[in-house]
C-alpha cells in the first residue's frame, strides 16, 4: 500500500535524528568554548554519551509504563530509584562503548583515553557527571509522561466526540418515534373522541402531548441528567401511551427516592420503555403491565424496565437479543435505539456498567451503572 506523501516519518528516524542533533549541539558547544579540540574529538565523545541515553531511554519508557498503575506515593520512590540506576548505567555504557571504539579503526583519537569501568577513576567520573545525568533522566521521564497525558487527552476528546454523536443520534431516535405520523394520528384521534365524551381529559392529554413534544425538541445537549429529570420525561411518554392503549396498559413505579438525584445518561430509558410498550404490551390484545424500578446497589445504580408481554420467543423479529445485536435483518427504530443505548453505556462507563436482558414472563432489561449524585 502506498503511503501518503504527507505521512509522518518513522519513529526510529525521529529518534535517531534527535540523538544526532544533541550530539552536534553539545559537541559544537564544547569546541567553541575551547574545552575539546578538534571538533571531531568533541563530536565522538558527545555522540557516545548521547548514544548511551539513546539505549537507556526505551528502558526508562518501559519502566514508567510499568509504574503507571501505581499511586504517586509508590511511583515517586520507584522513579527516584530508577534515577539512581540511570546515573550509574549511563557512564558505564558510555565508557564501555569508548573501550570498544578504541579497538576499532573508527576511533577518532579521543576514545583511547577511556577509563576502565569499576575503577576509582571511573567512579569519580560517575559522581562528576551526575549533575548532568539526573536532569537528562528527569527529561526522559517527563517526556514519557507528557506523551502519555497527550495521548490520554486525545483519546478522551475522541470519546467525547463519539458520545456527542451518540447523544445526537438518541435525540433523533426519540424525535422520530414521538413525531412518527402514525403515533401522532392515533394520539390525536383518541383525543378527538374524548372531546365529546370527556373534554376535560382530552384537554389534559393534549396539553401533556404538547409538553412532551416541547421537552424533546428543547432537549438539553447534556450527556447526563438526574434520574428525576429522566423519569419526568418517561412519565409524559407513558401518559400518551396509556391514552392510546387505555386499560390495556398498567404502569408500576418502584423508584427509591434516594436515587432521584443520581446522574444517568440522557434519554437512556426512552428506547427501553418504547420497546416494552410497542413490542411487549401493544403486540397482544391482553392487558399488560410495564414496571420501572430504580434502586441503589452499593456503589452502583440499578435500573430495570420490565413488561409481561410475549418476551423474546414470540417477538424475536423486533426485540433486541441478549447478545446486543439488532436481531435479524430488521432495522426498526427499537433495535437501533437499544443498540445505541448499549454503546453509550460502554463508552460512558466502560467495564463498570452492565446491560442485561432476561426473558421469562415477558422481558426485563436491567442497567447497572456507577452511582454518581448530582
Amino acid at each position: 500500500m502506498k503511503s501518503s506523501p504527507h505521512a509522518a516519518p518513522p519513529r526510529w528516524l525521529l529518534y535517531a535524528g534527535l540523538w544526532l542533533l544533541l550530539s552536534c549541539v553539545f559537541s559544537t558547544q564544547l569546541y567553541l568554548a575551547g574545552y575539546v579540540t578538534p571538533w571531531r574529538y568533541a563530536f565522538a565523545g558527545e555522540a557516545i554519551y548521547w548514544l548511551s541515553w539513546w539505549i537507556l531511554a526505551p528502558l526508562i519508557f518501559w519502566y514508567c509504563r510499568r509504574l503507571q498503575p501505581l499511586p504517586w506515593s509508590l511511583r515517586a520512590p520507584a522513579l527516584l530509584l530508577g534515577a539512581l540506576v540511570a546515573v550509574f548505567a549511563s557512564p558505564m555504557l558510555a565508557q564501555s562503548m569508548n573501550l570498544l571504539a578504541a579497538l576499532t579503526p573508527f576511533c577518532t583519537g579521543g576514545c583511547v583515553q577511556a577509563k576502565v569501568p569499576f575503577t576509582p577513576g571511573w567512579f569519580t567520573q560517575v559522581v562528576r557527571v551526575a549533575g548532568v545525568n539526573l536532569p537528562v533522566y528527569a527529561g526522559v521521564v517527563l517526556a514519557w509522561h507528557a506523551g502519555t497525558f497527550y495521548r490520554e487527552a486525545r483519546d478522551r476528546q475522541m470519546q467525547a466526540l463519539e458520545l456527542a454523536g451518540l447523544l445526537h443520534q438518541a435525540q433523533l431516535e426519540a424525535l422520530r418515534s414521538q413525531l412518527n405520523p402514525h403515533f401522532l394520528f392515533n394520539a390525536l384521534h383518541s383525543m378527538a373522541e374524548l372531546v365529546h365524551s370527556d373534554p376535560k381529559l382530552a384537554e389534559q392529554l393534549l396539553v401533556r402531548l404538547g409538553e412532551l413534544l416541547r421537552q424533546v425538541l428543547q432537549s438539553s445537549a447534556r450527556q447526563e441528567v438526574t434520574l428525576a429529570e429522566e423519569l419526568e420525561f418517561i412519565r409524559g411518554y407513558v401518559a400518551i401511551e396509556q391514552m392510546r392503549l387505555g386499560e390495556r396498559l398498567t404502569v408500576s413505579w418502584d423508584v427509591d427516592p434516594a436515587t432521584l438525584q443520581a446522574r444517568v445518561p440522557s434519554l437512556v430509558l426512552q428506547p427501553l420503555v418504547e420497546n416494552a410498550i410497542q413490542h411487549g404490551i401493544a403486540a397482544t390484545s391482553a392487558p399488560g403491565t410495564l414496571s420501572l424500578a430504580a434502586r441503589r446497589d452499593g456503589e452502583f445504580l440499578q435500573l430495570e424496565v420490565r413488561d409481561n408481554g410475549p418476551g423474546l420467543a414470540r417477538a424475536s423479529a423486533v426485540r433486541t437479543p441478549a447478545d446486543g445485536s439488532d436481531g435479524s435483518s430488521n432495522s426498526n427504530s427499537n433495535g437501533i435505539g437499544i443498540a445505541n443505548t448499549r454503546a453509550r453505556l460502554e463508552r460512558l462507563y466502560g467495564a463498570r456498567q452492565s446491560f442485561d436482558l432476561q426473558a421469562g414472563e415477558g422481558l426485563a432489561v436491567r442497567l447497572r451503572i456507577p452511582l454518581s449524585m448530582a
